[in-house]
């Protein structure tokens, strides 16, 4: 008889899972020369479609404005992005992802789907039916436990 698996057994699986899929996508995704930081904000400013402060994308992050400016600086040099002081204010730097940015965000968003695709080949439409409705179950005991609703 087959011993039923424990809830650390499952949680482990969810761990495995989640480092399974982010180093599917990083393995494609390192072959852009961006680094993974730099890639995220790539992606921000890809969805804000137009101009954004140095400081804007700290307070997105939650990281240190002088963080930002290492990346920046490296996409930048890389043709990624174009820094412009603003006409109002010289402190105060326009950025905009380049035609180059937006091909490497493309290309992600390719990668994106190919692994999201892979990952549930050959699962019915029912079986992932199911398996969302049981993770939702899991996401609401979770937020039960910790007392966040959202």
């Amino acid at each position: 008889m087959k011993k039923p698996l424990s809830s650390r057994d499952i949680q482990h699986k969810f761990m495995c899972i989640g480092r399974m899929h982010h180093h599917a996508i990083e393995s494609k995704i390192s072959t852009t020369g961006v680094h993974k930081s730099q890639h995220m904000i790539l992606m921000y400013l890809y969805r804000k479609n137009g101009e954004v402060s140095q400081k804007d994308i700290a307070e997105h992050f939650e990281i240190s404005p002088a963080a930002v400016a290492v990346s920046l600086k490296k996409l930048e040099c890389g043709g990624y992005i174009e820094r412009n002081c603003a006409k109002t204010d010289n402190r105060y730097n326009e950025i905009r992802i380049t035609q180059k940015g937006k091909e490497v965000v493309e290309y992600s968003r390719q990668v994106f789907e190919c692994v999201d695709e892979k990952t549930f080949e050959g699962i019915s439409a029912e079986e992932r039916e199911t398996l969302v409705a049981l993770l939702d179950k899991v996401i609401f005991n979770l937020k039960q436990f910790s007392g966040k609703e959202d």
